[in-house]
């Protein structure tokens, strides 16, 4: 029997295995200072994660047509074949503050040049000694096509993050620095419809 905060998973076996073990459920987090309160207004997402090799898994998207991911540890443990998992967190970031600054953009009508994010890892470790995500950098760059966009550009800026799930989910136990930066090359800019 292991146990996940409130959550249990039954096994008689936690080695390697070819079909899924059983539904791991986590519960609250203990670093959570506010309770987030689950709602039947939101449909669930769900993934399946299954290990082909020894640290290589496939994460597939059940209910959805979309293709699996193969996500993997960097070499010497791994064979890096994907990303390990925090570039996995680091890309669910990037993702949903680029999306989200797209949305906040969109909706106020400011057209802009294609946003490009980077998000840094930084590494340390907890109190125990263990190897933890100690925070993670956003920068996003992008900017408004028309200078008589720039009063809601820089408005939605300062917005986007309160809409961001993922990156406001992520920072009740990681910090999560974010900037957002004018194109540095806004040669041949684009638009998109």
């Amino acid at each position: 029997m292991l146990r996940f905060n409130s959550g249990t998973v039954s096994s008689d076996d936690v080695g390697l295995f070819s079909t899924p073990l059983a539904d791991i459920e986590f519960g609250p987090s203990p670093m959570t200072s506010s309770a987030v309160t689950p709602s039947d207004e939101f449909p669930v997402s769900r993934v399946t994660v299954e290990q082909v090799a020894r640290y290589q898994f496939e994460v597939s998207y059940p209910g959805t047509s979309l293709r699996s991911t193969t996500v993997d540890e960097a070499p010497p443990v791994g064979t890096g074949n994907g990303p390990d998992p925090a570039q996995a967190l680091a890309g669910a970031v990037g993702h949903c503050l680029s999306s989200t600054l797209f949305n906040t953009l969109e909706r106020s009508h400011v057209r802009t040049t294609p946003i490009r994010t980077s998000v840094t890892v930084t590494f340390g470790r907890n109190e125990k000694g263990r190897k933890r995500v100690a925070a993670l950098s956003a920068r996003i760059e992008c900017g408004p096509l028309e200078e008589s966009d720039r009063a809601r550009f820089e408005r939605c800026v300062e917005i986007f993050e309160d809409y961001c799930t993922v990156t406001g989910s992520v920072r009740q136990g990681v910090s999560v620095h974010t900037e957002v930066r004018p194109l540095e090359d806004a040669a041949s800019p684009r638009v998109w419809p």
